[in-house]
């Protein structure tokens, strides 16, 4: 295994869901639950859920307006917050809870991310705030384009 954070620190960890639809890529996050104290919370929670990661300083980067909240079932309008965290840790690919089998995990820029996403230039500008930010924030040097890669099934160790 390469050591990644040579190769790209701030690589972003996306998930795609093996669907019989094909492939959906996405990044973890979710609905704001009862149990959560903040959007924060609710990024730090799904990202363990869907993706086994263990972050921290979180950061908003921007938000997405859904004028139909299709997604939610058609709650109506709604804004989707972006928010950047520094990963501490990527641990075993395990089953989501909400969906009963386990996503994809990939590693890509943010910038690739966002292209893969299919964000367009909001998407664009939130990725390089995100890089920015790792930049400024964590002293992360700005990603590269990588070949994209699937984390392996037992996680990954981060230096």
């Amino acid at each position: 295994m390469r050591n990644h954070s040579t190769k790209s620190n701030t690589a972003l960890h996306q998930i795609a869901d093996p669907g019989p639809s094909g492939a959906l890529p996405m990044l973890p996050g979710g609905t704001v639950e009862k149990t959560d104290t903040s959007p924060e919370e609710t990024l730090h929670r799904e990202a363990a859920e869907e993706a086994q990661l263990t972050l921290t300083d979180a950061v908003l980067v921007g938000w997405v307006l859904d004028e139909t909240g299709e997604v939610y079932g058609g709650a109506g309008p709604n804004a989707r917050l972006r928010l950047a965290a520094r990963v501490t840790d990527i641990g075993p690919a395990a089953i989501d809870p909400a969906t009963g089998r386990p996503f994809v995990r990939l590693l890509a820029t943010p910038a690739q991310a966002a292209a893969l996403l299919g964000w367009g230039p909001p998407g664009a500008r939130q990725a390089q705030l995100a890089a920015e930010t790792a930049c400024a924030r964590w002293g992360l040097p700005i990603a590269h384009p990588i070949e994209i890669e699937e984390v392996p099934a037992e996680g990954m160790r981060l230096s």
